[in-house]
């Protein structure tokens, strides 16, 4: 039993004789003696070649920290007391008094002399209780198990996280329990498998299993006679139960006695008994190499023969790997083979919801005559390219690839990402939708029969289905349709990037524009698999557009499959893919999507609503629904709301004066203008949104920055008090920002301090009080802000008149 590593030092400057019944816990050779054995040995036995990821049986570095602990250096010299026990160090830790001899098969001594204390009965009995405790450890590992994985065998984000967000290292220290049950489940695992390790570990140190005799001194309770076996302990399978038999323990196996003072010879209840002093091989330097360094001191048994440290060492290595090995056949015996694969997978990675996803997904590329009539070969090309460098390459993701037109042809089997290929398409012949969805879902379900649902995602690039304009035709379009919905009852989620987007909204359209026609309803059915829908914009002669890694981009943070969505989160737009959303009263009520803006970026934001194309929900659908400019970064501060109920875009041009965050929320339905009592609800909207910048492909990440805002309803309350009309101190159009202020309009932009009358879509006009009048004629304080920035907001607004458009009371 050994002090913690930050009461280790304590312990001796105070003059108490250090606990000492284990391999070392902490880095103390001074006053204990101690290398950290035990994590050394633990080390040894589970670290990862440098560099490596885990191949599923070692274990990466922040994890492996977790188990073993790690201690401090400082230029090769250890720090004293300074590092952290891991959970094989927890029983030596004071908790609040390290776990008792059970937990360091201590006290199993004999030795075959007359008048020995103790008989074999007696010592095989101190025996079983050891491995009963470490079996009871082992048990406690396997069953915090079951939390790190949730009912649809998906690892729990919370449960796996090391990272300091979360907490930072485990704590396997918890007062009078000395298990902490209310801990994340990666570490009450660790910490019964860290537990029953380190007792494991410790029966070879406290032992002579594995070590010598010293030749020169007759066999007696100073020397008993060891059995220098290097295979390990059948009876430390920690999967068994009931008494050990015993044909499995040696004649004169030996462990020794522990008591305060630990001495040569015994005294106390170890007078005349083989100690724990006598014959441990605690002390001695561990290199991660495998080689040794000094044996000893402390250890009169290492002292004498010097391999014998090192026999127990290695002993306790091989039989740390066998408990790991049998632990985890034991967790694929108890919840499933998947499910086991999946918690052992999160045990040894250091980001298991990245690493421990095996998805099955087929990339299908559009070899069709439309899709070279547009060029779109080497797009789809560079789209595959950049899909395949997502996918994880450390053997758990699975890639299919196709090329389909009147039929699908498999050009990569269902395989390992990193050996997949591209070449340019050769492109002739129909396009077959549904043909390449129906053999691309099969490919999924018989890659992995017993957990492809929830985990396979078909990635579709296409130039567009054949025009609806033939009853065969139609035909085709009605079974791409079939082959969708059967994805959704499947748990396959279906990517659609459409290239090309709908005809420009312009008077005069380029006549050689090549619009993408995805097929009749294929748009919320998509949608409705979880998946994603986008138009991808070909635009040659544009390096501003970097469609390929913006499409797969938008798609993972979707989430590719199922189990990578935890938390809904927001989607990000790019310029160059527009991007559809479904809207519906019961599954869907609103969506988030967001676009980080750079200072005097100049945005264009076209939203269409296409329910009337052959898009939208329960034969046509369609209804109102609002879109909500918001400013993230200024807690998601309400900028303007816009409603649209019918088939003309809604088109926003965006200036921003410093970096916003531009969040658009949309709604279903018209929160200004609620329906009247009987009216029919509308069942359902699909929509598309684009966006267009002056700026090129620009880094993904934005800087935060701190404003302080005047909420709407306060500013109202002070016009009010200072005898102005409210419906002409603000409009729909104007938000009051200070420090920063960000402008969006249709026609006109707008940026001032103080007072100012702005003007919005059909003539609507308003003004602003500055800051410093409302603070004089206001009733309320406004701290010392002096100056007030005023942000108009303009639009093209749907509707018959200006009362279609919202305020932002």
């Amino acid at each position: 039993m050994i002090f913690p590593r930050s009461s280790a030092l304590a312990a001796g400057l105070i003059g108490l004789t250090p606990l000492t019944a284990a391999f070392g816990t902490i880095n103390e050779p001074v006053i204990l003696g101690q290398h950290n054995e035990h994590e050394m040995v633990t080390r040894l036995a589970f670290q990862c070649p440098s560099g490596q990821k885990s191949d599923g049986v070692c274990f990466e570095p922040r994890s492996l920290d977790q188990l073993a602990g790690y201690h401090r250096e400082v230029m090769g010299v250890a720090l004293p007391g300074a590092g952290f026990n891991g959970a094989v160090g927890a029983p030596d830790t004071l908790d609040p008094v390290p776990e008792g001899p059970e937990a360091h098969c201590d006290d199993a001594d004999f030795v075959d002399v007359p008048g020995y204390p103790q008989s074999r009965t007696e010592a095989n009995k101190n025996l079983q209780t050891c491995v009963d405790h470490l079996r009871a450890r082992f048990r406690q590992a396997w069953v915090s198990a079951e939390m790190l994985v949730d009912e649809r065998r998906r690892i729990r984000p919370g449960e796996v996280e090391l990272t300091n967000a979360f907490g930072g290292d485990c704590n396997f220290a918890f007062p009078s329990l000395q298990i902490n049950v209310f801990a994340r489940a990666k570490c009450s695992t660790l910490e019964g498998f860290g537990r029953a390790l380190h007792g494991v570990q410790d029966f070879y140190s406290h032992s002579n299993w594995a070590d010598e005799t010293d030749t020169s001194k007759p066999i007696s309770e100073t020397n008993p006679p060891g059995l220098a076996l290097h295979g390990t302990a059948k009876f430390l399978d920690l999967r068994a139960s009931g008494p050990i038999p015993e044909d499995q323990i040696p004649y004169n196996l030996t462990t020794g006695c522990f008591t305060i003072p630990d001495g040569t010879p015994g005294s106390g209840d170890c007078a005349g008994r083989v100690t724990h002093h006598a014959l441990n091989k605690d002390h001695g330097v561990i290199h991660l190499d495998g080689t040794f360094g000094d044996a000893g001191p402390g250890s009169p048994r290492s002292e004498a023969i010097s391999r014998n440290f090192e026999n127990a060492v290695r002993v306790a290595v091989q039989s740390s790997k066998e408990t790991w090995a049998a632990f985890r056949e034991h967790l694929r015996e108890q919840y499933g083979t998947v499910a086991g694969n999946l918690m052992i997978c999160a045990l040894v990675r250091d980001d298991p919801i990245k690493d421990c996803r095996k998805r099955m997904a087929v990339i299908a590329l559009d070899a069709s005559s439309r899709s070279g009539t547009v060029e779109a070969s080497g797009l789809q090309v560079q789209i595959a390219q950049e899909f395949k460098l997502k996918l994880s390459s450390h053997g758990l993701d699975r890639i299919e690839v196709m090329e389909f037109a009147e039929a699908p042809k498999i050009v990569y089997p269902m395989g390992f990402p990193e050996s997949v290929t591209f070449s340019e398409l050769d492109t002739k012949g129909r396009t077959n939708i549904g043909n390449a969805l129906d053999v691309a879902i099969d490919d999924i379900i018989q890659s992995q029969p017993d957990t492809y649902t929830d985990r396979g995602a078909v990635v579709l690039l296409t130039a567009g289905a054949e025009p609806e304009n033939t009853k065969e035709n139609q035909e085709l379009a009605e079974y791409a349709l079939t082959q969708v919905e059967r994805a959704a009852k499947e748990g396959v989620r279906i990517h659609f990037g459409c290239i090309n987007p709908p005809r420009p909204f312009n008077d005069d359209p380029d006549p050689s524009w090549h619009e993408c026609a995805p097929g009749h309803s294929i748009i919320p059915a998509v949608l409705k698999t979880g998946g994603t829908f986008a138009y991808i914009n070909h635009v040659a002669g544009r390096p501003d557009l970097t469609p390929a890694p913006h499409f797969i981009s938008t798609i993972m943070s979707r989430g590719l499959t199922s189990t990578d969505e935890y938390e809904p989160e927001l989607t990000r737009i790019y310029p160059g893919i527009t991007i559809a959303a479904l809207l519906s009263a019961e599954d869907y009520p609103s969506k988030s999507l967001f676009y980080p803006a750079s200072p005097s970026e100049k945005i264009n934001i076209t939203i269409r609503d296409r329910a009337l194309d052959g898009q939208g929900v329960a034969n046509g659908g369609g209804g109102c629904f609002s879109i909500t400019l918001r400013d993230r970064k200024l807690d998601d501060l309400k900028i303007a709301t816009y409603t649209s109920c019918g088939t003309e875009p809604l088109m926003l041009n965006y200036e921003a004066l410093q970096d916003v965050d531009l969040l658009v929320v949309a709604e279903l339905g018209d929160p200004h203008h609620p329906q009247q009592e009987g009216s029919p609800n509308p069942q359902g909207v699909v929509f598309t949104l684009e966006l267009s910048s002056n700026m090129p492909a620009k880094n993904e990440t934005s800087t935060m920055t701190t404003s302080s805002v005047v909420s709407s309803k306060a500013t109202l309350k002070m016009a009010e008090e200072a005898g102005i009309k409210t419906e002409e101190f603000l409009t729909s159009e104007t938000v009051e920002v200070f420090e920063e202020a960000a402008t969006v309009n249709g026609t006109v932009s707008t940026t001032s301090k103080g007072s100012h009358t702005v003007s919005g879509g059909d003539g609507v006009t308003g003004s602003a009080m500055p800051a410093q009048e409302a603070m004089v004629t206001g009733k309320e304080s406004m701290a010392s802000m002096e100056d007030v920035y005023v942000t108009t907001i303009a639009g093209n607004f749907s509707g018959e008149d200006a009362d279609d458009i919202p305020d932002l009371r």
